[in-house]
């Protein structure tokens, strides 16, 4: 049995001047909501890149109004967004999307040595840890993706099961967004 996850449709005349916007490092004007803000809002945005976090699609971009590089939801942009000019915020000026981080999980150091060893064997993990490769601008996605909350640890080893060694190494790039 395959469990389904709802469906968070992302328009073609959403879809298609975002990817012609990435592909060709333009500009874009779209209308957008999120949960801070609610009300349709403008947004001047360089987009760059899509990313599929295993429930929904977010494209990175640079957003002016923020005066750098954000995530946005597709299935929240709204209208037809208008492409404009070339931008100068590219990818390549976005440190946090080309600069990579190992994000290290290691079992529960609650665990027992025997549970250590199963959850290693369930991980693929290596010498006890797994190794990640990540994009900084990616590690919160990481960590959701092998449900590790960095705030929280859960009251039973058992339930929580892996942790992240190098957590103190990517804070920084926990608190954006």
């Amino acid at each position: 049995m395959v469990l389904e996850v709802p469906d968070r449709p992302i328009h073609p005349e959403i879809l298609r001047p975002l990817l012609k916007a990435c592909r060709e490092g333009l500009r874009l004007e779209t209308e957008y909501v999120s949960l801070n803000t609610p009300n349709v809002e403008i947004r001047l945005i360089a987009p760059h890149t899509l990313i599929y976090k295993g429930m929904r699609w977010h494209v990175r971009a640079y957003c002016e109004k923020n005066s750098g590089y954000r995530d946005f939801v597709l299935c929240r942009l709204r209208g037809q967004p208008d492409l404009l000019d070339v931008s100068e915020n590219t990818h390549e000026r976005g440190e946090d999307w080309n600069l990579e981080i190992p994000v290290i999980i290691v079992p529960d150091g609650r665990l027992t040595a025997a549970q250590k060893v199963i959850i290693e064997t369930d991980f693929g993990m290596r010498d006890g840890k797994l190794v990640v490769p990540s994009r900084k601008a990616l590690v919160k996605y990481v960590l959701q993706r092998y449900q590790i909350d960095p705030k929280n640890l859960a009251t039973s080893p058992e339930a929580q099961q892996i942790v992240v060694a190098n957590l103190k190494d990517l804070r920084p790039w926990l608190m954006h967004d």
